[in-house]
């Protein structure tokens, strides 16, 4: 397996963990026993470290990270949650047996060394959901939707949020993994796991009011690299946009749940903005100094 083919396999083990994540953020969302979401939470956090390795590992054997995601490999159990939770199992033994098999064809020791270290945890997780998954069945609990309250309009809005901050997650991670600025991949970090939360809240509230997450596949293609300076301006201009966007909602909003939600986001998104700013003045005067210097 020259590098090449190595690449490509490591873009495939991205889009598989991405595909999980997306499973298991879906059976967060529609899961309301909270000893249950706390132990999938972690497990789709250890996800996130595993798409982690795997992006940083592509750029390091040069290739370009693609955060794309499988569609068929995304089980949305149901009705209850004893079948989710039997979903997470069947993706955990597929990922067992995908990077299984990429172990004994893979050459390259560094990337042999991270696909052992990615099995040991998926078998860790394929106990722990087995174990949740007894713990459902004794409880066994189905709501059925036509039971559930639902306000189409409050979903529609909640999903429409859901979504854009799904997409800011995907475009600020491509940008931490291109990146060769430490100071902006850490701000790129930091903003993405920022718009997880929302994102999380989000979909917990979704399913508080009856409906069901809407985490559609987005565009995945990978688009020119601008100019930091370029970037950081448009990143400055989408995040005061989207702030906009809460403030405007939560006018217009009546549930003092959803209100104080969006606000928060809204808070969190003019930060967001002001950091953006901090970072492009600081760009700025670096710059010129070094000019100066060069000129002196």
């Amino acid at each position: 397996m020259d590098k090449r083919e190595t690449i490509k396999m490591l873009l495939y083990d991205v889009a598989l963990e991405h595909s999980a994540i997306v499973q298991y953020l879906y059976h967060i969302f529609l899961i309301t026993d909270g000893n249950i979401t706390s132990e999938i939470e972690e497990i789709a956090r250890q996800e996130m470290r595993h798409l982690k390795w795997f992006a940083q590992k592509v750029v390091q054997l040069g290739g370009q990270v693609v955060l794309d995601r499988l569609e068929d490999m995304i089980m949305i159990g149901g009705p209850d949650w004893a079948d989710m939770l039997a979903k997470d199992i069947w993706a955990e033994e597929e990922a067992i047996r995908i990077y299984s098999e990429q172990l004994e064809i893979v050459k390259d020791d560094s990337v042999k060394r991270l696909l052992e270290r990615v099995i040991k945890d998926e078998q860790d997780h394929k106990i722990e959901f087995s174990e949740l998954m007894e713990k459902a069945k004794e409880g066994l609990i189905c709501v059925p939707v036509e039971e559930q309250k639902q306000d189409s309009k409050t979903i529609e809005v909640l999903n429409k949020f859901l979504r854009e901050e799904y997409q800011t997650i995907i475009n600020y991670l491509y940008q931490f993994f291109h990146s060769k600025n430490c100071d902006y991949k850490d701000i790129m970090l930091d903003l993405a796991i920022e718009s997880m939360v929302h994102m999380g809240k989000l979909g917990e509230k979704i399913g508080e009011v009856g409906g069901m997450p809407d985490i559609s596949r987005v565009d995945y293609t990978p688009k020119p690299l601008l100019s930091l300076q370029e970037q950081v301006k448009a990143e400055i201009v989408y995040e005061q946009e989207t702030g906009g966007e809460y403030g405007k909602e939560t006018e217009m909003i009546q549930d003092p749940d959803i209100k104080r939600l969006f606000k928060f986001i809204e808070n969190q998104e003019e930060y967001h903005k002001q950091k953006l700013i901090e970072f492009f003045k600081l760009m700025n005067r670096l710059t010129v100094g070094d000019l100066r210097k060069k000129n002196d």
